[in-house]
């Protein structure tokens, strides 16, 4: 555990030593919700609501997916691990005292942690003041949606470690990288909620994990959804990051016997 939180630790200072590239990425957030916020005040022009979301929900959810819970790009797991297996440093992590796939996660969380505290919440704070920004609706659903975001973060990343790990097979992670930056975009609610998308669409992306990225966590944030509907998705949110938990643990054991037969 201590190596664990050492990595996170490292991991976080070291995204504090890249000062420039932190107020780029801060400028680069501010244009992007403005983009968003632009084209759903667009979509809303003359409508007071539209399948029951109101354009001052639709702002927070802009405001808040975007940034918290979808702005950070994932793939750069998988191309990493991609980059990693491709030269062949893959050998030396077998050596290391935490498992490849837990030094993935620590640095991605380090990462994240930083992207949250010093990227996302100022970006939150500035558009807040000059669009608004909605509470949760209730103490009970601001609770939940701390859950929420944790799934959330959960499901990112180990999606993202899973699908990298993949690489151990086909060599060029480009194709994996590809394949979930469509997926995260489509399903994950990120760019459209799926209170928007075709009734059959609506029905497969409600239960893929990739909509406990976003999705949920905003519909309960918005109060879309009463605070028992609420804790069971939660709760099955839950078991879809023990199910990606038990997924990466077993391809990481079929890719160990990957390295071992192909490094001799």
């Amino acid at each position: 555990m201590s190596a664990f939180l050492a990595l996170i630790r490292a991991a976080f200072q070291r995204e504090v030593e890249h000062r420039a590239k932190m107020l780029v990425r801060i400028l680069g957030s501010l244009v992007e919700i403005v983009a968003r916020v632009s084209i759903w005040q667009a979509v809303f022009s003359g409508h007071g609501s539209m399948n029951g979301i109101t354009l001052s929900q639709m702002v927070t959810y802009a405001l808040i997916g975007g940034t918290i819970l979808s702005s950070w790009d994932a793939t750069m797991i998988v191309r990493d691990v991609g980059t990693t297996i491709r030269t062949g440093a893959i050998g030396a992590t077998l050596l290391r005292p935490v498992g490849y796939p837990l030094m993935l996660l620590a640095e991605q969380l380090g990462a994240r942690f930083f992207d949250w505290l010093l990227i996302s919440l100022p970006v939150i704070a500035i558009m807040g003041f000059c669009y608004g920004l909605q509470l949760p609706a209730s103490f009970g659903h601001g609770i939940l949606f701390v859950g929420f975001l944790f799934v959330s973060l959960a499901v990112l990343m180990l999606t993202g470690i899973l699908l990298g790990l993949f690489s151990f097979w086909i060599f060029d992670a480009h194709s994996l990288e590809w394949f979930m930056r469509g997926a995260l975009a489509t399903l994950s609610g990120g760019l459209v909620p799926i209170w928007f998308f075709p009734t059959g669409l609506a029905t497969v992306a409600h239960v893929l994990p990739f909509s406990w990225i976003t999705y949920h966590p905003m519909a309960v944030y918005l109060g879309a959804r009463d605070l028992a509907s609420s804790a069971l998705y939660l709760v099955a949110g839950g078991g879809w990051v023990m199910a990606l938990g038990l997924a990466v643990a077993f391809v990481w054991s079929r890719a160990c016997g990957q390295v071992v037969v192909q490094g001799g």
